[in-house]
């Protein structure tokens, strides 16, 4: 993926200059967005060097959900100093597994306190090259949650649409419906249906919105960043009772 295509993609850019600005969507927090076949080799570094700019701290992490590279990420990170923990122990770095329904190509970007911020200067620039030139496209995406362990989540109510910056709409889980909205840069066309949320169609080049599996889980988040869109869905954050 082209480095511009890419800062006008997913999610993040960094301390010294938003390049893109989904400007402060009403969450707190940082996390970081990798796509990549072999995560294992590319993200211990990544945070290492977040680290060196002050961006994360802490030597704790875990695993949210199972990951295909789940042992592999843990020696990688145990090398750099991270230290793994189970079940409710406190970490400040936690990780999560989200397959892509279509291959995407290999980079990585930070949403950080509802802001997009990129990361690829210095040795992250070198890195994101690195990638781009060993790394074949993948649909595996690998986030990594920082400062506070993930909370349970629940199923959302409802998906608030954010379009260049602003809130344009709020539309209920519950009801079945499909919306085109205009930006400053094209369009986005979704799909509420069965209590989850999908992108259907967007004017941006590499469709990655599109890949995105339906967001339904309060928290989760589509991104069109070429288009300045996203969808976030809103509703109780932790599950008191869990059945199974």
């Amino acid at each position: 993926m082209d480095r511009r295509d890419f800062l006008r993609f997913l999610f993040a850019s960094p301390l010294a200059a938003p390049l893109l600005s989904i400007p402060q969507v009403e969450e707190a927090g940082s996390a970081l967005y990798l796509i990549a076949a072999d995560p294992q080799d590319y993200l211990p570094t990544i945070v290492t060097e977040m680290e060196k700019r002050g961006l994360i701290q802490g030597t704790r992490f875990s695993l949210r959900e199972p990951h295909p590279f789940a042992g592999e990420l843990r020696a990688a990170l145990a090398r750099k100093g991270w230290e793994y923990a189970s079940g409710a122990t406190s970490t400040s770095l936690t990780l999560a597994y989200q397959p892509l329904r279509r291959s995407a190509p290999p980079s990585f970007a930070l949403i950080r306190h509802g802001r997009v911020w990129d990361l690829r200067t210095r040795e992250l620039g070198k890195l994101w090259r690195e990638m781009n030139g060993r790394s074949s496209p993948s649909a595996c995406l690998t986030v990594a949650s920082f400062s506070e362990p993930a909370p349970l989540l629940s199923p959302g109510r409802s998906a608030a649409v954010f379009v260049d910056g602003k809130k344009r709409d709020t539309l209920s889980l519950k009801t079945s419906q499909v919306r085109r909205y205009r930006t400053l840069r094209g369009e986005v066309l979704i799909r509420v249906e069965g209590g989850k949320v999908e992108v259907l169609a967007s004017s941006c080049r590499h469709k990655i919105c599109q890949s995105s599996a339906p967001a339904f889980l309060t928290g989760e988040r589509i991104v069109c960043a070429p288009n300045h869109f996203l969808l976030a869905i809103d509703g109780p954050r932790f599950v008191d009772t869990v059945t199974g």
